[in-house]
């Protein structure tokens, strides 16, 4: 029973050591000619800035993207009237819970029926199910175009919340908008 709670717990850990890296995914209106836009400003209410001040979430977004934005040739403008390009973002926490089957064999009783398993061709398996609670955070950041008002561009990152991420935010937030703008034409 032991080395099978030791063996859990190491896998445990393995699996969380490769689960790291945000799932990126980004979407780019049909038509949209993202390459013909000059010029970025940051919406007057972001989505992050909830309680009415720039939250430390937006102030990384902000300082990422911008640069991310500005490697990419467009210029940052400080009045969003004024520019091509609006950009908005949105992040979210959601509690999961995960479960799944697994099998395990059967050894039987072992004091009473003694030979229990000996003669028969095939082990037995019963499955036991295991629940696994976990956070999952979704960052978004959208490219509305100024003038029409209709989103151009979205990238999303999502990943597993843990102690250790809340911990190293600002540097997985700036990562994960770093891959966001790598798919980006």
């Amino acid at each position: 029973m032991m080395t099978r709670t030791i063996a859990l717990i190491v896998m445990t850990v393995m699996l969380a050591a490769c689960a790291t890296a945000p799932r990126i995914q980004t979407t780019q209106a049909p038509g949209a000619d993202l390459l013909a836009y000059r010029s970025f400003a940051f919406v007057d209410n972001l989505g992050t800035d909830r309680a009415g001040y720039a939250s430390l979430i937006s102030q990384q977004l902000k300082f990422s993207t911008r640069r991310e934005l500005e490697l990419l040739g467009l210029n940052y403008i400080d009045d969003p009237s004024q520019a091509d390009l609006l950009v908005n973002f949105h992040a979210d926490l959601d509690e999961r819970i995960r479960t799944r089957s697994v099998p395990e064999p059967y050894l039987g009783p072992t004091f009473y029926d003694y030979r229990y398993g000996f003669y028969t061709p095939w082990p037995t398996y019963t499955t036991r199910t295991e629940i696994e609670q976990y956070s999952e955070g979704t960052l978004v950041v959208d490219l509305i175009d100024a003038g029409s008002n209709e989103m151009v561009w979205e990238g999303v990152a999502r990943n597993t919340v843990t102690e250790k991420t809340r911990r190293d935010a600002a540097r997985l937030i700036d990562e994960a908008v770093v891959q966001m703008f790598k798919r980006f034409p």
